[in-house]
């Protein structure tokens, strides 16, 4: 498995991006683990929100990793969570994001790795070649395609690729 947790920092607070598979121990040891040694980094910052990406959680699991950020010294601003469900397939791509129309995929698809879609999908990075993406909607690629593209997997006829680079 890719990581269980990765923490992303921007301008709202911290984002945590779960992956869905992860066991719940899994993602608290690597969460206690990234945390170690940073409680003089958080001392002084105002409160910050915390998202959570990926696996859903319940609210004791939610609550267990809030007590866990402040234990380790982050001033947690807890308003409202915030979770976007994350549509993983065997590359376990934590960048893959559902809405009820379609995926998200941001980064670069490398050699060996593929998506396959049920939805329409929209690519915002390179697909490289030896990687693959098929949809059995439409396909937007938003960078270099140099592997291998196919909508309409399951006979929609009016499906597409489209590719802007």
């Amino acid at each position: 498995m890719i990581n269980p947790v990765i923490i992303k920092g921007n301008k709202e607070g911290i984002r945590l991006i779960i992956a869905p598979e992860a066991k719940f121990s899994e993602i608290k040891k690597e969460l206690n683990k990234k945390l170690q040694n940073t409680r003089h980094y958080y001392a002084k910052q105002i409160p910050i929100d915390i998202t959570f990406d990926g696996k859903i959680l319940t609210e004791d699991e939610k609550g267990d990793i809030l007590e866990l950020l402040r234990d380790k010294g982050l001033n947690i601003k807890y308003k409202e969570i915030k979770v976007i469900e994350t549509k993983e397939k065997e590359n376990n791509f934590t960048n893959l994001q559902s809405d009820k129309d379609g995926l998200f995929y941001v980064g670069n698809l490398k050699n060996g790795q593929s998506i396959d879609a049920v939805t329409s999908i929209i690519i915002v990075g390179n697909i490289e070649q030896g990687a693959s993406v098929t949809s059995e909607g439409n396909i937007i690629i938003i960078g270099e395609l140099n592997g291998y593209a196919k909508a309409g997997s399951k006979g929609k006829k009016d499906a597409f690729v489209y590719n802007v680079y």
